[in-house]
Order: structure tokens, then C-alpha cells, then sequence
């Protein structure tokens, strides 16, 4: 029987190992945690623009955007319901279907937040995600003991205020070594 984990990787950002071996879906994928307990784990990609406009977006939900988008293009949030529109966002976190990350941050999947920011009265900090990255219980801890996984804590700086396509190496700079440079390849120590 798998022994549980008591550490959780709720609100850190997982770097994907990149391998010489394997190429992955989430190859140079930054991904914040927003849930990960015994019955599965779910998280946003943060840095993996599409090239779908965010204004094409709300066009198409028939909402009027009174002010400047600051994300310019919608995220891939991961392969789980692609279809689906997630919202990693800053205070207020008070909308219809948010799931409260921590004090700072939250997860809203509910129409009226989108309404607020089309508005210019939703949060001033959100990344607007297709999809999420999800796994089974256990599946996460396993990967994470396979080294498939480099963790390191939030910078709410880096997840909202910094271009998706600069973020890896931000968060490097912070930490002080480039997470493009690890392998999982090498085994434990």
C-alpha cells in the first residue's frame, strides 16, 4: 500500500523535469498547485499562451470588455476539459464558484467573474486558462518521488505580473539555478 504524504504541493509552482529520454506534454510546463490532497491534485500551466485572444473570448460570451485586457491571449491550463474556462485570480475572491487557494489567491470557474473583468471590476491580477492539469490520488506524490517534478514555492509576482514566456526563467533567477538545466534522468541522491 502506497504510504500517504503528508507534504502537500498545494500554492507551489511545479517545474516539469525536462528529460533527454521522454518528450511530455507538459515539457517546460510551470504549473501552480491549487489542490492537492488523498483525492487527487489539479493545477493551472501558467506559462503555455494559446493563440486564442482574450477578447475573442468574451466576444463570443457576448460581454461588452469596457477596459484593457492585461492578459492578451487565454492559457492552456492543461489536457483535462480543454473546453472549459478556469480563472487563477487575485483578490476579491468572492465570486459564485471559487475555490479559495489560499488567502491570496483563488480558482473561479463561475460566468460572473468573467462579466467582472470584462467590466473593469474583477480582480486587477488573473490568468484566463482552457483547461486544467489534474491527477488520480497518489499519482502526483508518486511522480514527485520519480523526480519528475521540481518544486518551488508561489511568487504571485511571477504567476500574474510576469509574460507567460518568461516565467521559467524568472522563477530560476529566484531560486538560483535554471530548471531547464535538471534532469530527471540521473536517479536520486
Amino acid at each position: 500500500m502506497p504510504s500517504e504524504n503528508s507534504e502537500t504541493c498545494k500554492d507551489k509552482l511545479l517545474y516539469f523535469s525536462p528529460s533527454e529520454k521522454h518528450f511530455s506534454y507538459f515539457t517546460d510546463s510551470l504549473i501552480y498547485i491549487c489542490d492537492h490532497n488523498a483525492e487527487g491534485s489539479m493545477g493551472i500551466i501558467i506559462n503555455r499562451s494559446t493563440n486564442i485572444k482574450s477578447i475573442d473570448l468574451f466576444n463570443s460570451l457576448k460581454l461588452q470588455v469596457a477596459s484593457n485586457l492585461s492578459q492578451q491571449n487565454l492559457l492552456l491550463g492543461g489536457p483535462v476539459n480543454p473546453d472549459s474556462v478556469f480563472v487563477l485570480h487575485g483578490k476579491p475572491l468572492k465570486w459564485d464558484s471559487t475555490v479559495t487557494v489560499t488567502n491570496e489567491i483563488g480558482l473561479t470557474t463561475s460566468g460572473d467573474i468573467l462579466k467582472a473583468v470584462a467590466s473593469g471590476e474583477g480582480p486587477s491580477n488573473y490568468l484566463i486558462a482552457l483547461g486544467y492539469s489534474g491527477w488520480n490520488p497518489g499519482q502526483l506524490d508518486e511522480e514527485l518521488t520519480e523526480n519528475v517534478w521540481i518544486q518551488a514555492p508561489t511568487d504571485f509576482n511571477i504567476i500574474f505580473n510576469t509574460p507567460a514566456k518568461d516565467q521559467v526563467n524568472a522563477l530560476s533567477k529566484k531560486i538560483g539555478f535554471d530548471l531547464r538545466m535538471i534532469s530527471p534522468d540521473f536517479g536520486n541522491a
